[in-house]
């Protein structure tokens, strides 16, 4: 294989070999357009330079001549391996080309996934391991991962098939121990892009979404995957286990349980045919019914989103004295889904001073004497949330049904604080719940705006997120849906309603509830209630091991425009957002990191500080935390908040914003 290198324009020259490039891996693989199938990959080493920048690598062994076959040649360099590798396989270049050629009949070839759903959640151009693009000049897109990821090639993570189907074993293969012959034949699979792909997102990583929606990957093409060829028990094992483990929760989603003996009598899956029973258009139901391709939750059918049919605005707003009156209506339907069955909920937060966060917000409430202590929720809903209809300590239904609705909100609790100008602008909240054919809740989504009290009306323009909810769900689909509620989407500043900085992160130790804090720890893979984790079980000291390696898919957390508009990352403007708590450290034996206390710190402190305290916490670097937290101190202010916490901040936040009132 013959090839040309430049750089800026120019030859580049170099020695025998290459040794000044990071990277330099060259390729052919043969296709046959009978099967779709890829095969007899060689790869080329013994480089030798030609001069004038041209190379030539060679491969030995092989037994086909790719210039007179169905193929692809295919080549890729590499240079400035940058110092936010995570590690194994997946490595990061500060600049990558890559180059291809195909022969024959190759171009017929056209892969049932899009790279576009790549990109969604690692970036553009999306390279596999960080550096292997998947979509190459000449090339049919994924050609190039077939190169590794040929069609005949036994996988070698056998290993990542035990996560799911015995827990208890995986922990003792991820402490060292191997594979018995037995159970390498039992879980012996292909590592095509497909086996690899399903079998990583829906047993390796912490995929954000629910693996049913197929359509991330695959949109516009459903039709080339839920078919007859694809019903087979290999390819429902790249996402299910086989039997599960009831102990470790993860036997619902098992075949064993799907298929019941009660439908399909004594199934033997490793001879099971499905299209016996099941042939494209059986009226015992094909592929496609089976599986819909799209999560239902989200889609009321392929292509159509709830949240795209079903709209909710809120209308009118007006104060008077200390009564908040709100209209709103919503319209639209999709599927069996209409608006005018919404059961609304309505979420009021107090925006403190002239910043963007809540003094009173939508999670809590202060209590009835007013005495500024922070009341936690009882019962289902958020104190400061209101379900349309019921009855509510400061909410009153007006008009309840068809699509249109009125409430009033009391706030002569808060009198003092209006009157003061402490709260100077409220943000009106309304999120939808309503079920779909199934019984089950769609994601509709939430809704809101922000209104100013002395003009006594809205003002859209006040409060613009620093991130964009569609970067969320270019990765989560539908925010909510995997970890609140589905109503619980669509906005960025609802989610700042309950993520404030009032509170500590509770499940989450030494981080704010403030959903910069939050949400920054999380994408670092801080575990969640690392406290009640019983290390000396070892299925649960091997997840939280496993969690805490993970890293966001954009391969790195200084890949800040993942998920913020570009500029909007810097350190917080100190007169836009409040003070605000960091929860104090789990107690946790055998750890070198000691007891941090409940402090009241600055929002610099509180957003950047997130990813780096969480990283420290996985390392269990308790001198690097001690050192954070001292220049956290050093450039602002680190108070420990004793016994009341809420006392602590309050007088924080007073004090502190006195000087820029």
């Amino acid at each position: 294989m013959k090839f040309t290198i430049t750089k800026d324009g120019e030859p580049y020259i170099d020695e025998d070999g290459l040794p000044g490039l990071d990277q330099k891996r060259f390729y052919t693989v043969t296709y046959d357009s009978a099967t779709r199938m890829f095969d007899d990959d060689a790869g080329f080493g013994d480089i030798v330079a030609l001069g004038n920048g041209q190379y030539q690598a060679t491969a030995t062994g092989v037994d086909y001549n790719i210039a007179s076959s169905d193929g692809i040649a295919y080549g890729y360099i590499a240079v400035e391996e940058l110092d936010a590798n995570t590690g194994g396989r997946v490595r990061l270049y500060a600049d990558v080309s890559s180059s291809g050629i195909s022969y024959g009949d190759v171009d017929t070839y056209e892969s049932a996934a899009n790279v576009d759903g790549c990109v969604k959640c690692h970036g553009e151009p999306y390279g596999k391991h960080g550096y292997r693009q998947a979509a190459v000049e000449d090339l049919p897109d994924f050609a190039s991962c077939k190169v590794c990821h040929f069609d005949t090639r036994e996988g070698e993570h056998k290993d990542w098939l035990v996560i799911l189907e015995d827990p208890e074993r995986y922990a003792e293969l991820h402490a060292g121990d191997e594979l018995t012959p037995e159970e390498a034949e039992q879980y012996t699979y292909m590592a095509t892009v497909m086996g690899d792909t399903h079998i990583t997102h829906a047993m390796e990583f912490p995929y954000p979404q629910s693996m049913a929606n197929c359509i991330t990957c695959h949109e516009g093409k459903l039709d080339m995957i839920l078919t007859e060829e694809f019903f087979t028990v290999e390819t429902c094992k790249t996402c299910h286990p086989v039997t599960g483990s009831e102990e470790y929760g993860t036997a619902d989603l098992a075949l064993n349980t799907i298929l019941p003996a009660s439908i399909h009598g004594s199934l033997d899956l490793d001879t099971a045919d499905c299209t016996s029973c099941h042939a494209d258009g059986s009226a015992m139901g094909d592929f496609a019914d089976i599986h819909k391709g799209y999560d239902p939750i989200v889609y009321a059918s392929e292509g159509v989103k709830y949240a795209d049919e079903i709209v909710v605005t809120i209308d009118e707003a007006s104060l008077s004295g200390n009564t908040l009156s709100v209209e709103f209506s919503a319209t639209g339907s999709a599927g069996s889904v209409d608006s005018a069955d919404i059961v609304p909920e309505v979420m009021i937060g107090l925006y403190g001073y002239d910043t963007k966060d809540f003094i009173v917000n939508g999670h809590d409430r202060y209590d009835s004497s007013g005495n500024g202590v922070i009341s936690r929720s009882d019962g289902d809903l958020p104190k400061g949330a209101y379900e349309v209809g019921t009855e509510h300590e400061y909410f009153t239904t007006v008009t309840d049904g068809a699509g249109s609705w009125a409430v009033t909100h009391d706030l002569s609790e808060w009198s003092s604080m209006l009157n003061d100008d402490t709260i100077r602008r409220i943000e009106i909240a309304v999120l939808s719940m309503v079920d779909n054919a199934d019984g089950e809740e769609v994601a509709i989504n939430a809704v809101s705006r922000t209104f100013d009290v002395a003009s006594n009306d809205f003002d859209d323009d006040y409060y613009e997120p620093i991130t964009d909810v569609e970067s969320c769900n270019e990765c989560h689909e539908a925010l909510g849906t995997t970890f609140h509620a589905p109503d619980y989407g669509g906005s960025i500043v609802v989610c700042r309603m309950c993520h404030v900085g009032l509170a500590g992160g509770y499940h989450l130790e030494m981080q704010s509830r403030q959903i910069d804090s939050y949400v920054h720890a999380i994408h670092a893979f801080q575990a969640f209630d690392v406290g009640s984790i019983d290390f000396t079980d070892e299925v649960a000291a091997t997840e939280y091991e496993m969690h805490i390696e993970h890293t966001i898919p954009a391969f790195t957390l200084k890949d800040c425009e993942a998920c913020h508009y570009e500029g909007t990352y810097e350190v917080p403007d100190q007169t836009k957002s409040l003070p605000g708590l960091l929860s104090s450290s789990a107690s946790i034996e055998d750890r070198a990191i000691g007891d941090v206390p409940e402090v009241v710190t600055g929002p610099a402190a509180r957003a950047c500080g997130g990813c780096h305290r969480a990283e420290l916490i996985n390392e269990d670097d308790a001198s690097g935390l001690a050192a954070f937290y001292q220049h956290m101190k050093n450039g602002g202010f680190v108070i420990d908040a004793g016994d009341d916490d809420t006392a602590t901040l309050m007088t924080a936040i007073n004090g502190i914003m006195s000087y820029f009132d």
